[in-house]
């Protein structure tokens, strides 16, 4: 969703998260980083996601405890959710505790099982240990430049935003992923990645060293991630955003068999304690609504190899007697998946090696009973629901045991997936159900005969279990969706369905009644998605009345594709005070409309504006059936006219300055903190002399943007914040000229 706007790209980024992490500049097309701890984000839909070119995906894993860097996304849906409440910063909805993938094999020159942590593993360090870096590559395939003319390089039959990330493991074995994301309104809650792993015999990444590829045995793939829906929510609850407060509590994971959909959602979706709040948010969309952890979140298989699959006789996989005649398909394959485990936010080094050890039972056993789960989950590995609130973190998915030949290749495809929650009204009261929900293990409730539990939904409350407890929240009976659910895709099961159309290119389905099978989807992705008119690229400047002028051309309205659905209608130009909306509809425009559009180009002045004040702005295209574009030119602009030709008198605003005003800006960047003063009427360039009532100084500000005003953050040259009191002012231009006067803090 916000891929091409100023405040959209990924910028240049330092992070220091045990590691140093390289410096990656990613621009529009494709660039390479290689032989570091290199990262990109994913900004083009609505779920961003940072990709490191070590196995890691979103953050380094942990319980919670080390928060998430701002600006470096962790399952972050909706995009852009970073607010400023009551003077305190909230990064954003960030959804995950990190993830990554997990490989052991047993190899013929080496006695010990050999095992690669790339990323989702507590407390180990992974680059240079388990993973060895290769590179990173960001490629933008958006139907228009930034220049806002069509792109000519522009192919429809594949992603708008594409990360290939690629390592080396001490197994021998090369992983490379592609990821893929879309603006689409319907197809921005997902990010598709696919994983080819070579046995190529590369054991630390350095090409000096000789490749030694050896046939490898019993290899076990595992995907898996620590969610955790809705960080703003429990920060709002319990000042933290820690396992501690809803494992074991409020968030419940879930199995959707149907889609192979592995996810979790919080029990009541976190509704805004302040009741002025609650009210104001859910009735205006603020912040995203008075709900607060709305989503639910999880990933799922689009395809695992099955060619490569150990046949029974050669592998050492421990099997029970009385399972033999279950586990084993007409292939003589293991049923798949091996292992779907729930685990708690601790997801440790010693838990993997015994559940990747082939030569143990497995931690969950094999669907034994066709009655309750179907013929065709039979020796299937199973899910442990009566750890479904107990271990509400953790998921770990794992495929296999394999023979892999030097040489050979084998893959997978992995879709990241959210929604507004789990379920439309209709579908519970139709009786849906899935795996998981369960209160298990804490109340008794049994594996089997519990197994299955309705799916909640947000408009109407249900009770269930041994231990009742409500689940859901009739929120939407009483208020609308928020505008970041920009579709009538919804639910994570109708994002699902989604994914899965858009790697099979197949008719979309509802799989509440139909299985999807991922072996028997392609092995790469078949990409032609229904395309919309895409957004213009737009740019914004002042007028000298401080009125925020918009300028785009007319080049979409040429947009041509195999997929294209219908032409272009109309251009709605909005405004809002944050990226997730609430958006306001200022007009609509329609092709060549005489009132703004001359000379080749389309011009719309916002006059309700306010000289400081910053504003989002994007322009929408909506073509004739309806269908509206992702808003992928989402620009932070702050209303400023010129810069005066001579000095004159510089005002302050605020003055008095009371800590907690709400002069600041509409998202909180830049500090956002509630801290910051103006300076204004200034000359085009001068500088700001800022002194205490003792004459020391305090700080020197160097103003040259030619604009009229600039920002201060009330901090001194030495860093720290300034106590109340009197403070002066010198303003000086170049020719000595000097303006001055005083201000008062007041805490």
């Amino acid at each position: 969703m916000l891929a091409s706007s100023s405040i959209s790209r990924p910028r240049s980024s330092v992070a220091i998260r045990g590691l140093l992490c390289a410096l990656l500049i990613v621009v529009s097309g494709a660039e390479l980083y290689a032989q570091s701890r290199s990262y990109a984000i994913h900004r083009r839909g609505m779920l961003n996601e940072t990709v490191y070119n070590t196995g890691e995906l979103g953050r380094t894993y942990d319980q919670g405890d080390a928060g998430v860097t701002k600006g470096i996304p962790s399952f972050e849906w909706p995009a852009g959710s970073g607010t400023v409440i009551d003077s305190k910063e909230y990064i954003g909805q960030e959804n995950s505790f990190g993830g990554g993938m997990h490989i052991a094999a047993s190899r013929s020159d080496t006695v010990a099982r050999l095992y690669a942590y790339c990323g989702a593993v507590s407390a180990l360090p992974v680059v240079g240990v388990y993973s060895f870096p290769l590179g990173i590559q960001r490629t933008e395939n958006y139907p228009v430049l930034a220049n806002g003319d069509l792109n000519p390089a522009y192919n429809p039959n594949e992603a708008e935003e594409i990360i290939v990330s690629k390592w080396a493991t001490p197994l021998g074995i090369t992983v490379t992923r592609t990821s893929r994301a879309w603006s689409s309104p319907d197809y921005d809650d997902f990010i598709i990645f696919e994983y080819e792993l070579e046995n190529n015999g590369d054991k630390d990444g350095n090409a000096a060293t000789p490749n030694t590829p050896d046939t490898l045995t019993d290899v076990l793939v595992s995907f898996a991630y620590g969610f955790a829906p809705g960080k703003i929510g429990y920060e709002r609850k319990f000042n933290r955003w820690n396992s501690n407060d809803y494992q074991n509590n409020d968030l419940y994971a879930r199995f959707d068999r149907r889609r192979w959909l592995n996810y979790a959602m919080d029990r009541d979706g976190k509704p805004e304690l302040n009741p002025q709040y609650f009210a104001d948010w859910s009735q205006t969309g603020k912040n995203g609504g008075g709900l607060l952890s709305p989503m639910a979140v999880g990933f799922m298989p689009l395809y695992y190899d099955t060619l490569h699959l150990a046949h029974k006789g050669e592998t050492q996989v421990v099997v029970a007697s009385a399972d033999t005649v279950r586990v084993w398909d007409g292939n003589g394959h293991l049923k798949q998946p091996f292992l779907n485990r729930l685990e708690t936010s601790l997801i440790s080094e010693a838990k993997l090696r015994a559940y990747l050890d082939i030569t143990q039972t497995r931690k969950n056993l094999p669907y034994t009973s066709t009655t309750i789960f179907g013929p065709d989950w039979l020796g299937r590995g199973s899910f442990n629901v009566r750890q479904s609130v107990y271990f509400g973190v953790g998921r770990i998915l794992v495929f296999g045991p394999y023979n892999f030949k030097p040489g050979e290749k084998i893959r997978f495809t992995i879709a990241e997936v959210a929604g507004y929650g789990a379920a439309r009204l209709a579908e519970t009261q139709a009786g849906l159900v899935d795996e998981g929900g369960s209160c298990g293990q804490n109340c008794g409730e049994s594996a089997s005969a519990n197994a299955f539990n309705p799916v909640p939904n947000w408009w109407q409350p249900i009770t269930y279990g041994l231990t009742p407890a409500t689940f859901g929240s009739d929120y939407l009976t009483r208020f609308q969706l928020p505008q970041y659910v920009n579709s009538d895709v919804v639910t994570i099961r109708e994002a699902a369905d989604r994914a899965i159309q858009a790697y099979t290119n197949q008719p979309l389905m509802d799989y509440d009644s139909t299985q999807y099978w991922p072996e028997q989807s392609p092995d790469h992705g078949v990409y032609a998605i229904p395309a919309a008119v895409p957004a213009p690229s737009i740019t914004i400047d002042n007028t000298d009345r401080a009125e925020n002028r918009l300028s785009w051309g007319p080049q979409v309205e040429s947009f041509k594709a195999p997929q294209l659905q219908a032409p272009l209608s109309y251009y709605s130009v909005c405004k809002s005070n944050s990226p997730i909306g609430p958006w306001t509809r200022l007009d609509s425009i329609s092709k060549a409309d005489v009132r703004y559009f001359s000379n080749g180009k389309y011009t719309y002045l916002d006059s309700d504006t306010r000289v400081g004040q910053s504003y989002y702005y994007s322009v929408v295209s909506v073509d004739a059936s309806g269908k509206s574009s992702g808003r992928t030119n989402i620009t932070l602009h702050q209303t400023q006219i010129g810069g005066l030709a001579t000095l004159e008198e510089v005002y302050v605003v605020p003055n008095p300055f009371v800590v907690r005003t709400t002069f600041t800006d509409a998202s909180g960047i830049g500090g956002g903190m509630n801290n910051k003063i103006g300076f204004y009427n200034l000359p085009k360039s001068c500088t700001i002399r800022i002194l205490s009532y003792s004459g020391q100084l305090i700080e020197t500000l160097h103003h040259d943007t030619g604009l009229y005003s600039t920002e201060y953050f009330q901090v001194t040259r030495n860093n720290q914040i300034m106590a109340s009191g009197v403070y002066f002012y010198v303003v000086e231009t170049p020719d000595g000229k000097r303006s001055h006067g005083k201000f008062v803090i007041i805490h």
